[in-house]
């Protein structure tokens, strides 16, 4: 029954509902994905996936199936102009588009710590422009440290990004602490609109990277291991970052007895049996989004709020993550397929 829950009365959100519910009937069922998965080869699980609607539109960018990867990028940005078209909080959606802004900064930062970063964009691999920002504007900023155009705090951020480079700061910890500050602008945002269900939206999106985090950094097995859980853990999850912290020198395993009782514990469990066994948290990555999506789950029974609206982004945001998992798989594969054929 604590799906039937209404948290919020914003009258606003009664016309995007209805939006929202039309764009719900385009979202992927499991039977498409096992469509797409149980293909014949890679180009056929490419040709499924055009067959659904609005993959048929995103994907005509791709000139092959291999550029299936840019395909997905313009199905996200497509999914963002088409929200922002008929929301009354545009700058709702942004703050999760905002995640792909973090993303391009990760690639570009790494290419400019080996001083290989190109002021041409059809030369960088693996950029998106589904992000809030151009990404002629970030490489304007990173390349030529010109900010005219950038919000004050990611020139902020970007300045401290190049002093970490500067001292040798490793390429992994980089990433780390731009997800840190992604996920701590993304929080703050979250908590001005003073919703409930957005507060505690927020506080298990700061669970799932303090987790991950917490794992990777016990994994690597640092002397200095305090000193990154207090830099790295963020406040403001249920799970405390003082307790994360205090952990610091402990079994890897020791969170799972700290929070022993909370929904994460058993999944926390089985990723570090599934590390023992394959050197993966694949199953960590897959239970913390599943958590998330139970969570706004509650979407799909209420009208008079931002919970449907939320819902269909979570949703749409791992359909995508999903999808590109999956193509590519399916492409490796098939590429071995390939070499074994020619004897290579």
């Amino acid at each position: 029954m604590k799906y039937l829950e209404i948290t919020t009365r914003d009258t606003r959100y009664v016309y995007p509902t209805g939006r929202i519910r039309g764009l719900e009937k385009y979202l992927l069922k499991n039977t498409d994905f096992a469509r797409i998965k149980e293909a014949k080869d890679f180009k056929e699980s490419f040709q499924n996936l055009v067959r659904f609607y609005p993959y048929s539109e995103s994907m005509k960018i791709c000139k092959f199936p291999e550029d299936f990867e840019r395909g997905l990028d313009e199905e996200w940005k497509r999914t963002y102009l088409e929200l922002l078209s008929f929301v009354p909080e545009p700058e709702l959606i942004e703050l999760f588009w905002l995640e792909q802004d973090f993303h391009n900064m990760k690639v570009l930062f790494k290419l400019y710590a080996q001083k290989k970063l190109p002021q041409e964009i059809d030369k960088i691999r693996y950029l998106s422009p589904s992000g809030t920002l151009s990404v002629d504007i970030l490489i304007k900023a990173i390349a030529k440290e010109d900010f005219f155009y950038l919000p004050s705090f990611l020139k902020d951020v970007i300045k401290q990004t190049m002093v970490m480079i500067e001292k040798g700061v490793s390429a992994r910890e980089i990433e780390i602490f731009l997800d840190r500050v992604y996920i701590e602008r993304f929080h703050l945002g979250l908590i001005s609109y003073n919703d409930d269900f957005l507060v505690e939206l927020g506080k298990r999106i700061i669970d799932s990277l303090n987790i991950k985090n917490f794992l990777r950094i016990k994994l690597w097995k640092r002397e200095d291991e305090g000193k990154l859980l207090e830099e790295i853990i963020i406040d403001g999850g249920s799970i405390a970052k003082k307790l994360m912290v205090k952990l610091a020198g402990e079994p890897v395993d020791s969170l799972v007895s700290a929070i022993k009782g909370s929904e994460y514990a058993l999944f926390i469990q089985k990723a570090l049996e599934e590390w023992r066994e394959k050197s993966s948290l694949f199953i960590l990555e897959k239970s913390l989004d599943e958590i998330l999506l139970d969570f706004t789950h509650k979407g799909f029974y209420i009208t008079f709020g931002r919970e449907p609206l939320i819902n269909y982004i979570m949703i749409k945001r791992l359909e995508i993550k999903k999808l590109r998992s999956l193509l590519r798989a399916r492409r490796a594969c098939f590429s071995s397929s390939q070499i074994e054929e020619v004897g290579l």
